[in-house]
């Protein structure tokens, strides 16, 4: 049982002074203060009702010591609400008690000639003289002062008068001294008794005896009536308070929830064997809950603390801990999405935590349109982190464009998301301009496809765009050079260029493609042009197999969504970064204001103002017109504008864009593009083939299998390996010349190495295991 005193009180005994300042003991510690009084705290228990072993019942074991006027909590394991004990006496017994309290010592004194008549009418039928009555006298004495010994010793060692075992001392002597009276009263009514055997009440004799005896006993009572009522009246005693005492500041019972908070983390993480061991909750607050809704579903409590190492600076609270966020939602009875933990950003010795079963990420919040950028600092407001901070999208810094990595399984959001930041840079007062390939014909981006300056639609159209990119960056370059600018800022003579690559995964193979994306990201950053590229597994090899691509892109702002697998998890973060995007929820939990429903938008955001904490991006609704047009149906949006000069730069590339797009449209989509290399048209000339072969004519070779740029920097390598005895890197650059860029190559040999399929001869110089040189007459040495 917990001994640790509730609030309002100093401590728990189980000795401790009653209403009228008499010592009283309980089996069990109840609080008192610190003068020793009980103070006016009862014990809530939790109703429930538990079958133990061997049949029977028992209560649930949860208990706390409340005031009657305090809100009664629920039990932490049966949601019940905590309820009084109704132990102790009934009413008939509480009703007799208080009888004997208010006159049961005053009618005492009655048993005396009560038990006198008695006796007396005894003594006359049995015929006992008053000789034999007269014996019992001593007998009587010698029995009442033992017995008010005892008795009085007993109440002085209740109410702590006396030591046990004490023999001398002025209360010893006080307690003899009134134990020989009552031996001197029992004497004397031993003698009254003999006096009345020995007469008859009849007679004048025996009326004299009985006067004489009552007179004595009324005498005598008067001093103990005098003490009853005494007694009696002390409920009434009013004890004058203290000014500083009215004065003094109440103690305010605990939080409930803050002390199942602190207890559970003591008790689960924080202990020896927990997740976090050696650390503890402080500075515990409670969080707003989630309004949406809130009469129709009952709210649980938000609330959030901060996490500190009982040693001082003795943990660091970023590191790696892939199951911390599982075992405290296990903790807490919750959901990983009801849970969120970092370390400070400027104390890593320091980690906040917060719990929001109530979680206020559930409600949607709408996008507030133009309002929510910042042109002047090149930010965009996109959303809110769980703890009520808004996520800061970066179009730029300090020294030029920030690149954008976006990543998320389907479903999750990320297309919303692109959604978004179209339409705040169609409100930039002409400071961003977009160019958009998606492959997919833009089906995620309704009426935006028409709004933004160049929409490619397929990888054809996205190779001319992205070269048009890389003179639009050659063309800056050479003019921020010739007029000495160091660092590039928006304007609308030169602004941002943003250029979004959509599911870049199903066509950055094509090498154009590639080096054209490598330069960009390499080299389009200082002269305001923005790469964002968007896929399901941000790996290299969905890259093209380019970890530089990567890298470049991870530079600026990774944007995370829900990942359905590991993989793609530890694709989108970097080792050292504490969060997991396969643990985003798929649906909200029961305790929020959307239960059930999808939780697309929820993200990690990673690089410039990213944190370790999860958010929800804003939703710009079903329907994106309203954005794109005024009331009056004109349009609304002010976009940057491709300037004469890159125009005059870019030729055909841009100033037939829309003339291609229109016959793209009319002739459909080409077949050779569905598959690398055109295997598709192959394929369906072979089903051709197929057919004829199954009349009898010779079977068609099935169509080659395309090979990565991985697998060709590897069989490079082998073969020159085969014919040098080593393949040294220049030489494979120069064999893959126009087949697989120079930094693709690079990136494969290291990743090559790191998976043993080749060896370092030297530096710069590699080898295949198992592979030498051929001797072959044909093979030059």
């Amino acid at each position: 049982m917990n001994t640790k005193p509730p609030a309002g009180a100093t401590k728990m005994s189980k000795i401790y002074l009653d209403e009228r300042g008499i010592p009283q003991r309980s089996v069990t510690p109840v609080p008192v203060d610190e003068n020793e009084h009980r103070t006016a705290h009862l014990q809530y228990r939790c109703p429930q009702l538990r079958t133990v072993n061997g049949g029977g019942k028992e209560r649930c074991g949860t208990a706390e010591w409340l005031l009657p006027e305090e809100e009664k909590p629920f039990c932490p394991r049966h949601g019940k609400q905590l309820e009084a004990d109704k132990s102790g006496p009934s009413a008939a017994q509480r009703t007799i008690q208080e009888a004997l309290r208010l006159h049961g010592r005053s009618a005492a004194p009655w048993l005396a000639p009560l038990a006198a008549g008695v006796l007396d009418a005894g003594a006359h039928l049995a015929e006992v003289g008053a000789l034999e009555t007269g014996a019992i006298a001593p007998v009587l004495t010698g029995g009442a002062y033992l017995v008010a010994k005892r008795t009085l010793t007993k109440r002085a060692l209740k109410r702590g008068r006396i030591e046990r075992g004490q023999k001398t001392g002025r209360r010893i002597a006080a307690l003899k001294v009134e134990s020989r009276r009552y031996a001197w009263y029992a004497g004397e009514a031993g003698l009254w008794l003999a006096a009345l055997a020995g007469t008859d009440i009849t007679h004048l004799p025996g009326v004299l005896v009985a006067g004489a005896g009552m007179l004595r006993w009324g005498f005598a009572s008067r001093l103990w009536w005098q003490s009853a009522e005494q007694r009696r009246e002390r409920g009434d005693v009013k004890v004058a308070v203290p000014d500083e005492a009215a004065e003094a500041t109440l103690v305010e019972a605990p939080d409930p929830v803050r002390l199942r908070a602190v207890t559970t983390w003591a008790a689960l993480i924080g202990c020896t064997a927990g997740p976090l061991a050696g650390t503890e909750l402080v500075d515990f607050q409670r969080l707003p809950a989630c309004e949406v809704g809130a009469s129709e579903r009952t709210q649980l409590p938000n609330w959030s603390a901060k996490v500190v190492a009982k040693v001082e600076g003795s943990i660091n609270m970023r590191e790696s801990r892939p199951n911390l966020l599982g075992r405290i939602a296990a903790a807490y009875r919750c959901t990983y999405a009801d849970v969120s933990f970092s370390a400070d950003e400027s104390d890593l010795s320091v980690g906040w935590l917060r719990v929001q079963p109530d979680n206020p990420l559930a409600e949607t919040r709408m996008w507030t349109g133009p309002a929510a950028s910042d042109w002047k600092r090149g930010t965009s407001i996109a959303g809110r982190f769980d703890d009520g901070q808004q996520i800061i999208y970066q179009w730029w810094t300090k020294t030029g464009a920030a690149h954008d990595l976006i990543s998320g399984c389907t479903g999750s959001g990320k297309s919303e998301f692109v959604v978004q930041l179209i339409l705040a840079s169609l409100h930039s007062n002409g400071l961003v301009l977009d160019w958009v390939g998606d492959p997919q014909g833009g089906q995620s981006y309704g009426a935006l496809k028409d709004a933004v300056d160049w929409f490619a639609r397929d990888k054809s159209e996205i190779k001319l765009m992205l070269l048009a990119a890389v003179k639009e960056m050659q063309r800056r370059n050479d003019e921020l050079s010739r007029n000495n600018i160091k660092t590039w800022f928006a304007t609308k003579a030169m602004p941002l260029l943003v250029i979004t690559l959509d599911e870049v995964q199903s066509y950055i193979d094509d090498p154009d493609i590639l080096t054209l994306v490598e330069m960009l990201v390499g080299q389009a950053r200082k002269c305001g042009i923005k790469m964002r590229l968007i896929t399901q597994v941000p790996a290299a090899y969905n890259l093209g197999g380019s970890t530089y691509i990567k890298e470049q892109l991870k530079a600026g702002q990774t944007v995370i969504f829900r990942a359905m697998t590991d993989v793609a998890g530890r694709s989108a973060v970097d080792g050292d970064v504490p969060v997991d995007p396969t643990m985003l929820p798929l649906v909200w939990g029961k305790n929020t204001c959307a239960a059930g429903e999808g939780t697309a938008g929820l993200m990690f955001l990673q690089g410039v103002n990213g944190r370790d904490v999860y958010g929800r991006s804003d939703y710009t609704g079903d329907k994106m017109e309203k954005w794109l047009v005024d009331p009056n149906g004109d349009p609304s949006v002010c976009p940057g504008v491709f300037g004469p000069e890159a125009q005059q730069e870019s030729g055909v590339l841009w100033g037939d864009r829309k003339e291609r797009a229109i016959r793209l449209l009319r002739q459909g989509r080409s077949d050779a593009d569905i598959l690398p290399g055109g295997r598709a048209v192959e394929l369906i000339e072979q089903a051709s083939a197929t057919f004829v072969d199954a009349a009898g004519d010779a079977p068609v070779a099935p169509p080659p299998v395309a090979q990565s740029a991985k697998d060709k920097v590897l069989s490079a390598v082998r073969d020159l390996t085969v014919e040098r005895g080593s393949a040294e890197k220049k030489a494979v650059v120069a064999r893959l010349d126009g087949v697989v860029a120079a930094n693709t190559v690079t990136s494969a040999l290291t990743d090559l190495l790191a998976s043993s399929a080749i060896l370092r001869v030297t530096n710069g110089v590699y080898a295949v295991p198992g592979v030498t040189r051929s001797q072959s007459p044909g093979v030059p040495a």
